[in-house]
Parts: C-alpha cells; sequence; structure tokens
C-alpha cells in the first residue's frame, strides 16, 4: 500500500511538469507534451477451470481513457516518449456454466460478468517513421507500468445485476505491466493494440464459503485468471498540444 501511495504522490508532480512547458512551433531536439484519449475495445485471454465453459463479449469503454505524453524527438523519424495516464480496463465473460466457488453462487442463473478497474499508469515509449506534425506516419511501441485504483464486477441474471466496487481490491495483483504498438496514420487517426502480461486477479486471493460440511477457504481465481487485451482508436496522440491548438 506505501508502494501504491508513493506512485500515486508522484503522478501530479509529473503532470505538473509536462503539462507546464513552453512549447511553440514543433521542431526536432526540443520537448513537447501531447494528450491522448482512447476508445478501447477489449477481450482478455483466460484460462478457465476445467469443466467451465466460458465465453466472451468485446467490452467497449469510450470513458474515461486519458493520458499526457511528454515528447522529445531525436530527429524528424525517431522519438521517446514518457507519460501519465488513466485507463478503464476490463473484460466481459458469459456462459452457461459460470460457477466459481467464492465468487458464484451455484444456485445462481448468472449469465454474464463484467470486471473492470480503472488504472493508473506510467506508460514509456518511442516512436518512429515520419513525426511530422501536419501529416505523421509512425509506428509506435512501448511498455505501461500501472496500478489499479478502483475495481468493479458487474452480474448479470438476465434484466438484474448485481454490482460491487472496491477500491485497491484484494482481488486483483497490486500492479500490472503491458506492452502496446500501433500506428499513426496522416488522416489523423491512430490504432494500438495493448497485451497486459500480468494476470488481471490475483490467485492467492481467497474467501470463506459456507459448505455441506461447514465453512471452507477457496481461492475463486486460482484456476481462472485472465490477461487483458484490447485495440484501441485514438487521434494524434503524439502531436504537440500547442501545435494542435495553432492548427486547429
Amino acid at each position: 500500500m506505501k508502494t501504491k501511495l508513493a506512485f500515486l504522490l508522484f503522478l501530479p508532480f509529473l503532470s505538473f511538469s509536462l503539462f507546464s512547458q513552453e512549447t511553440s512551433t514543433y521542431s526536432t531536439g526540443k520537448f513537447y507534451v501531447s494528450g491522448e484519449g482512447e476508445m478501447i475495445f477489449s477481450f482478455a485471454d483466460i484460462q478457465s477451470p476445467e469443466g467451465v465453459n466460458i465465453e466472451q463479449n468485446m467490452r467497449w469503454s469510450p470513458v474515461f481513457n486519458l493520458a499526457g505524453h511528454f515528447n522529445y524527438d531525436l530527429s524528424e523519424n525517431f522519438g521517446l516518449n514518457i507519460g501519465i495516464a488513466l485507463r478503464n480496463v476490463g473484460f466481459i465473460i458469459k456462459g452457461d456454466n459460470l460457477v466459481l466457488d467464492g465468487l458464484i453462487d451455484p444456485e445462481d442463473d448468472i449469465d454474464r460478468i463484467k470486471f473492470r478497474t480503472y488504472n493508473a499508469g506510467l506508460p514509456v515509449g518511442f516512436k518512429i517513421g515520419d513525426l511530422d506534425q501536419d501529416r505523421p506516419l509512425f509506428l509506435f511501441a512501448g511498455y505501461e507500468f500501472e496500478i489499479p485504483l478502483h475495481y468493479k464486477e458487474k452480474q448479470f441474471d438476465g434484466n438484474n445485476k448485481d454490482r460491487s466496487t472496491d477500491w485497491f481490491s484484494n482481488k486483483t495483483q497490486d500492479f500490472q505491466q503491458s506492452v502496446f504498438a500501433g500506428i499513426q496514420f496522416r488522416q489523423g487517426m491512430s490504432i494500438k493494440f495493448k497485451y497486459y502480461l500480468t494476470e488481471f486477479f490475483d490467485s492467492d486471493y481467497s474467501v470463506l464459503t459456507e459448505t455441506e460440511t461447514g465453512e471452507e477457504l477457496v481461492r475463486p481465481f486460482e484456476n481462472f485468471n485472465a490477461n487483458v487485451f484490447y485495440f484501441s482508436l485514438e487521434w494524434y496522440p503524439f502531436q504537440d498540444s500547442k501545435y494542435a491548438m495553432q492548427k486547429y
């Protein structure tokens, strides 16, 4: 918890550094700030318990996925960036056999569950290609370190739903690590793919449940876990914000 809080306290200072830079006309060899908003379409790479039939629905999360980047272009064809981010990340499972010990009551007719976390992140990456601010065309890739801040779970039974939320939940991993890659098109639209190297749930999470023989400590995610991955659409995520304001 102390590590999480230290990381979160560090973010405002980095944010202030990012957005207090004086930048005007774009040129290489100097720092500039850019802003990013994402429309995320996510799934999960799931390992389910034996005998459990799990299907997925695509999860669409247009809000709130925001980031600010501190950029430095070494040349017109290669640049570096570091930023801060807030992301809405998760997935949806469905199926006829969603019975997980300690998570779903076998007597409940649950047909769909949504899982998501809001994450504070620190992305670092590079860009390679034509970094021209008017009509850019380049590839970008990088790594992101994230802390899940807020967990939400929704279980659906027909038209009814049961929701639970938690700050810094014990159900999820304390930290998330991911890699991403994408392409910036000349028309302005950017497409990104991201894969989480860290499993979404904490396999050691345990709950006390009632059984026919009494109470039993079970781990619902011991044999059920998921690595989230997604595609997203963005608009000029690495364009100098002051240049963009002058242009548009």
